[in-house]
């Protein structure tokens, strides 16, 4: 049986955003990775709201698409240690720019955002090369089990 607990607050104005779909994304990850239980709140932000949250976590006045928080406190370790509580920031703005800029679907980007961002609180990482491979065809994977097809360039 699972349980999970998702919190999705739209703070952004640029893309329309299918709360209901963005759910569904989320649940399948968990499912997928076979998570029965996790806290998740996601933040959909604009450029603006991520631009300031990467300067007071990490000291860099930049925009980015996706940034995830692991919110266990001093309990933190693997995720079979415990279910996942986290936070995932991602930037509708930065979604719509890049989905045009390669010709593709702003929702489909926005997505492929929460997936990076959930999976990294999930125990994948992108720091090397083969990493960085994993994660993207997990990515790849998902998304298009979802019905949005590859989206990472």
């Amino acid at each position: 049986m699972r349980d999970f607990d998702i919190q999705i607050s739209d703070q952004q104005q640029v893309l329309a955003v299918d709360k209901k779909r963005m759910r569904r994304t989320i649940e399948h990850v968990l499912d997928r990775l076979e998570v029965s239980q996790a806290m998740v709140s996601l933040a959909l932000v604009d450029d603006a709201g991520i631009r300031q949250l990467k300067h007071r976590y990490f000291g860099r006045k930049e925009a980015t698409d996706v940034l995830s928080f692991d919110l266990r406190g001093e309990e933190r370790g693997s995720v079979a240690a415990g279910a996942p509580d986290c936070e995932v920031v991602v930037n509708g703005e930065r979604a719509v720019k890049v989905a045009r800029k390669r010709g593709g679907n702003p929702e489909a980007e926005l997505h492929l955002y929460v997936v990076h961002g959930l999976l990294h609180q999930l125990g994948y990482d992108d720091q090397s090369s083969l990493q960085k491979q994993k994660m993207h065809e997990k990515e790849d994977q998902l998304l298009a089990e979802l019905g949005f097809g590859k989206v990472y360039g």
